[in-house]
């Protein structure tokens, strides 16, 4: 009796879900169809799509692809009529679906972002529009709506890229291939290289009259520390400066073009500060990267440089017969 209870309440519990699925996707579904008679178009898509995810039916996907159809997607439109393939019962809407797919088929743009064997290098990753983009659709031509698609990649120990492939609405064909990245070893100063030894001085007799003695100030680590802090304090002086620049171009990209992948009067111009935006980011982070090793530097050059050492000498007079002279001599 008891295991007879749970099954009808599992049943009852399941039902119940079932029916709020039903509801918020027929409530989506209904809410579409207003935003699409009123032109909303992008909006109706939207409710589309999450009704098709509340409860996935083959009527949701054909009415999406007529959304994205009219809103000129036509990728997503031939990509929802084709999923919608999958589900159709309805002889009609089969032959209705199958019609629409073949149509826009030939109306079709598409992106292919080539990866050259010497490009491959370890840890390589592709975003478009942000989004990962799967190794196994590298090199493949892809069907995409029209528009503008940032393209970049990074990968560890090399410089990051990033370039803007713009798509036509219709019938276009892009390719963007991907460049060798650089090592980011190579975008760094060489290191300076340490001076030579200073060479072996042969011990001077003891004077014979010290006439004085001079000991000296700061050493020369000690100079070389204090110029190689002034360069750490301008290298992160103009890598803060390079930093808010790039800051400041990306919000301006922002502002022009909130969403590249929905296109807007100021692509272009949002597309070059992003891409400026990107460069001086990139200046920035050498300059901090420049400043940190100048720091570490001036503090080991500061704390093992020490005073010179003393410096001592002698006046002795030189007789010979026929010449009198006087000789400097000392230790340094």
């Amino acid at each position: 009796m008891l295991a007879a209870s749970g099954i009808a309440l599992f049943i009852a519990t399941g039902n119940g879900r079932a029916h709020a699925q039903n509801a918020e996707a027929e409530s989506l579904f209904a809410e579409g169809n207003k935003l699409m008679a009123e032109g909303k178009l992008a909006d109706a898509c939207d409710a589309f799509e999450a009704s098709n995810r509340a409860e996935p039916r083959a009527g949701t996907l054909i009415r999406l692809g007529e959304c994205r159809e009219q809103n000129q997607q036509y990728a997503s439109a031939w990509s929802a009529y084709k999923d919608a393939l999958n589900r159709v019962k309805d002889p009609r809407k089969r032959q209705f679906a199958t019609g629409k797919a073949a149509a826009l088929a030939a109306r079709l743009s598409y992106l292919t972002i080539s990866v050259p064997d010497d490009s491959r290098v370890d840890g390589l990753t592709l975003t478009r529009n942000g989004k990962p983009l799967d190794p196994t659709l590298w090199n493949r031509a892809l069907p995409v709506d029209g528009g503008a698609y940032i393209i970049a990649g990074r990968a560890p120990g090399h410089e990051e890229w990033q370039t803007t492939a713009r798509v036509p609405g219709e019938g276009g064909k892009i390719s963007v291939e991907v460049p060798k990245f650089k090592e980011i070893a190579a975008l760094l100063p060489a290191p300076t290289p340490t001076p030579p030894p200073p060479a072996p001085v042969e011990p001077a007799p003891p004077p014979s009259a010290p006439v004085e003695t001079v000991e000296t100030g700061w050493s020369a680590r000690r100079k070389i520390a204090l110029g190689a802090a002034a360069t750490s304090v301008l290298a992160l002086a103009a890598g803060t400066a390079l930093g808010l620049s790039a800051r400041s171009k990306q919000s301006d990209a922002h502002a022009l073009c909130p969403d590249p992948q929905a296109g807007c009067d100021g692509a272009d111009r949002a597309s070059d500060l992003v891409r400026s935006g990107h460069n001086l980011a990139i200046s920035a982070d050498v300059a901090f990267g420049v400043a940190g090793v100048t720091a570490i530097a001036a503090g080991v050059l500061w704390f093992t440089g020490g005073q010179d050492a003393r410096r001592r000498v002698a006046v002795v007079p030189v007789g010979a017969p026929g010449l009198f002279a006087i000789a400097a001599r000392g230790s340094f």
